[in-house]
Formats: C-alpha cells, sequence, structure tokens
C-alpha cells in the first residue's frame, strides 16, 4: 500500500508517524526543515519505506516522480487549502482511489465538497471533540489507551455477514464487540445479543487489524486473512519449491500485502522477484543463524495473515505429547499457520467438522477462501459409529452457514477414525481448512485430533487457531 503526503507540518507528520509501519510513504514538501523533522520520526525499519522529496506538491512532473500513477491513497496535508485542493485534482486526475485533504477554514469546506474531496474540517473536528469532553466529562475514542485507534465505530450494512448472528461467534482475542447502538438504544451485548442491519459497533481491539475487520462487517467482502493481519510470512529452513508455489498462491489471491523471507540460506533473487511481480506490497529477507529456534523467537507475539512452512515436521512427537515447530508458531502468533504441499492452485476446499467453535471458525475462513479463489467447498464429519444424531444436528447448522454466506457447502459424513478418514478424503482436495484450540494437549492416550488432521492431510493445509 503507497501512499502520497503533500504537507511535512503537524498533521503530515502525526500522519506519518501513525502509518509508517504498515505503508510505504511518500512525502513531499518544499521547507527542507521540515523534511529533516521527518526523518526524526522514523523508526529503522521505516526508513527504507519512506521517501522524502524537496518541491512543490502541485506539480504533476514531482507527482510522477513520486509514483503517483501507482499511489493507493493520497492526503494533502498543507496549510495552503488551495495547494491542498490543487494537489487533490491532480489525484483525481491520475486516479488515485483514496484522496484526502485538511481544511484549514470553513470558507473553504465548499470548494472540498465541490471536487468530491474527502476532507477533515481542522477546526471543526478539534471543536467537536473539544465539545464532548468539556460537557460530558468523557474522553473520547481518539485519545483512549495509547491514542493509536483501538475503537472504533462501524455501521453494519444488510450484505455484512455479522447480520443476523449472535456477538459471540465473531469477537476473538485480538478485537471484541462492547457496545452496539440500535436505533437511539444503548445495547450493552452478551454473547447471544443478535446483530441486526443498520446497528452500529463499537469494536476495540488491536489498531493492528481492527480498520480491517471494520472492511469486512461494512462490506460483508471476504477479507482473509486481514483479520489477523496483512503480512504473509515463508520459512525456508532450506529451499523448498512447494512452499514458494503455495506462499505466492495466497499473495496473489488474498488480501495479503507484505511478505518477509525467513530463511537459513542464502535465497535466489530470483523468487523474490516473483512476488515483488504479483503485487506493490513490501518484499523483505532476513537470513537466520539458529533457524528454527531463531524463527521461532522472532514471530513472537506478533501478527501475522499467514505463515507458511515446508511439509518437513513429522507428526510423530506429538503421540509423545510434544508439540511440533509449525503448530508451536501458531499457538505463539494466533496466525494461520500453512503446511505447504504443492497442491494449489485451489479449486476445491475441504474442512473438518464436529460441531465445536473452532470447526466452525475453520468452515467460516474456508467460506471466504471459496470466494476469493472460486473453489468448491466441502465440510466432512467423521463420526466413530452409524446412526449418529449428531450428523444431522451439524448438517442443519451447514446448511444456515450456506445460505447466511450464500456459498454452496457439501457436506459428507464418514465414519471411523476421524484423523484416518479426513487424510483419506484429504487426497482429492487441494487445501484443507483445520480449526484449533490454542492450549491443547496431546499424546498416545489423548491424541487432538486437529493437530494431526493438520500433519497427516494429503494436501496444502492451514491451521486456524482461536485462542484459549
Amino acid at each position: 500500500m503507497k501512499l502520497i503526503i503533500v504537507g511535512a507540518g503537524e498533521v503530515g507528520r502525526e500522519l506519518i508517524k501513525r502509518l509508517q509501519k504498515e505503508w510505504k510513504l511518500v512525502v513531499i514538501d518544499q521547507d527542507e526543515e521540515k523534511l529533516h523533522r521527518v526523518v526524526e520520526l522514523l523508526n529503522s525499519e521505516s526508513l527504507n519505506r519512506v521517501v522524502l522529496l524537496q518541491g512543490d506538491g502541485t506539480s504533476k512532473l514531482l507527482l510522477k516522480k513520486a509514483g503517483i500513477e501507482e499511489a493507493t491513497a493520497f492526503a494533502a496535508c498543507t496549510g495552503d487549502d488551495e495547494v491542498n485542493l490543487e494537489a487533490c485534482r491532480i489525484a483525481k486526475e491520475f486516479g488515485v482511489p483514496t484522496i484526502y485533504a485538511v481544511s484549514n477554514s470553513t470558507e473553504n469546506d465548499e470548494k472540498y465538497e465541490r471536487e468530491g474531496i474527502n476532507y477533515v474540517n481542522k477546526a471543526i473536528a478539534t471543536a467537536s471533540l473539544l465539545e464532548r469532553q468539556i460537557e460530558s466529562g468523557i474522553v473520547t475514542p481518539t485519545n483512549v489507551g495509547l491514542g493509536q485507534g483501538e475503537i472504533i465505530e462501524v455501521s453494519v450494512m444488510p450484505t455484512s455477514i455479522l447480520a443476523g448472528y449472535p456477538v459471540g461467534k465473531f469477537s476473538s482475542r485480538r478485537w471484541r464487540i462492547v457496545a452496539i447502538f440500535r436505533g437511539d438504544r444503548l445495547i450493552l451485548p452478551r454473547p447471544k445479543t443478535v446483530i441486526k442491519p443498520g446497528d452500529r459497533i463499537l469494536i476495540v481491539g488491536d489498531p493492528k487489524i481492527l480498520k480491517y475487520i471494520a472492511g469486512l462487517i461494512k462490506s460483508g467482502e471476504p477479507q482473509f486473512p486481514l483479520q489477523f493481519g496483512v503480512e504473509e510470512v515463508i520459512f525456508l529452513p532450506e529451499f523448498s519449491r512447494e512452499t514458494i508455489q503455495d506462499a505466492r498462491f495466497f499473495y496473489e489471491n488474498t488480501k495479503l500485502s507484505k511478505v518477509s523471507f525467513y530463511t537459513c540460506r542464502k535465497l535466489d533473487e530470483t523468487f523474490v522477484k516473483q512476488f515483488e511481480d504479483v503485487k506493490k506490497g513490501e518484499v523483505r529477507v532476513k537470513t537466520l543463524k539458529n533457524c528454527e529456534k531463531e524463527f521461532l523467537q522472532e514471530i513472537k507475539d506478533e501478527n501475522f495473515g499467514l505463515i507458511v512452512m515446508p511439509d518437513r515436521y513429522k507428526e510423530f512427537p506429538l503421540f509423545l505429547g510434544i508439540k511440533t515447530l509449525p503448530i508451536l508458531v501458531g499457538e505463539e502468533t494466533l496466525s494461520p499457520v500453512a503446511i505447504a504441499r504443492g497442491t494449489t492452485p485451489v479449486d476445491k476446499i475441504l474442512v473438518p467438522v464436529s460441531g465445536s467453535f473452532s470447526g466452525i471458525r475453520a468452515l467460516e475462513v474456508g467460506i471466504e477462501l471459496s470466494l476469493m479463489v472460486d473453489a468448491s467447498l466441502t465440510a466432512i464429519y467423521v463420526s466413530p459409529f452409524e446412526n449418529d444424531g449428531k450428523a444431522e444436528s451439524l448438517r442443519e447448522k451447514i446448511t444456515k452457514l450456506s445460505t447466511m454466506y450464500k456459498v454452496p457447502i457439501e457436506f459428507k459424513v464418514r465414519y471411523g477414525n476421524p484423523v484416518k478418514e479426513f487424510a483419506e478424503e484429504s487426497r482429492n482436495y487441494n487445501l484443507a481448512v483445520i480449526g484449533a484450540r490454542k492450549g491443547r494437549k496431546t499424546n498416545w492416550f489423548n491424541p487432538y485430533p486437529p493437530y494431526h488432521m493438520f500433519h497427516r492431510a494429503k494436501c496444502t493445509s492451514i491451521l486456524i487457531y482461536v485462542g484459549e
């Protein structure tokens, strides 16, 4: 994602400070001293992603040099409304998808409206915040917590996947629905409180993913894996063509916007170039000295959209109560983890279900992926005995999900050992999506089926965690 900012004053610098971790930024200002102040704001990782240009932000030549033709967004933040208006007009000419401006005077608001430019009036915004705080004595969300946007309000559209569903189904460790405004009523939701179209929802959570959750709620469009993160991590202890193949497929066909290679030996630059050619997102490579141990430490407690690992870790340690590296990686990050078996591209997806919340959550991810890559979706339930009444209740639940998401879901029932039957069925698919709970123990006497399914699948498999 690339953002061009015209104006490195107080507003521009504050915007840079907040967006530098996730965006490629180009900052334009005529004042050299202001650009020097921008450098002081940047952390070491952001220095390579931020380009500073001294000059006129209304110059088409300079804006072309800034890469306006590839920009995702544009923001004019100078103290001169005429400059902001002209810069935004040029951004519209170049077809920048999203354009914003700061209005420095209420007298100029009409000009922004006439041009169809999204704007924030600095004086009105400040006065409005102060008014609410003075009259109510309550601090508004902009200053809550870390001041990084941990609270957002989103309107539920009729097409939203939340409409008609209970609150508890969609909350997670990283975000939570804390209030619903329905008309003039405030509802403090319980897990079974049903969300309705037109509701305004207050969400608290990790600022890194809240904006993507908002997009999921508003549009109802598949957002995978943005509810987990924007970055794809590819772990290569040794070269694996299958891992590169599957990782590239997910990067190309989902909403991932960054890629990080973690390798234990030098990586051929041609593979990095493959990812750079797919999207204009950031691609970086890090070589590890201590391989697996260092990799686990590097990603611990971070949020990622997807972590792709090679199929080199055996299932056997699970019988001894020892969790394998892919499972440990998933538990430490609560991010989706894929074991790559080179079965992409995907046209058939398989999800094991048993009625547990983790299985249903995996099915939701399967639904999103099926929409994104135009693949068929099958849910499989393996029962240890025939005439199992649970199968019919599961069938009803999956039919409701299919109707709600408007996605056909085939439901299969097999009998026998869940892991063996699932593994055999997975031969006929390109991708398996498996749900699991963090912290579950497993051993020979009390195996945890999702972990064994993850390792024993015959196709590329993704493990989805739902927390403690």
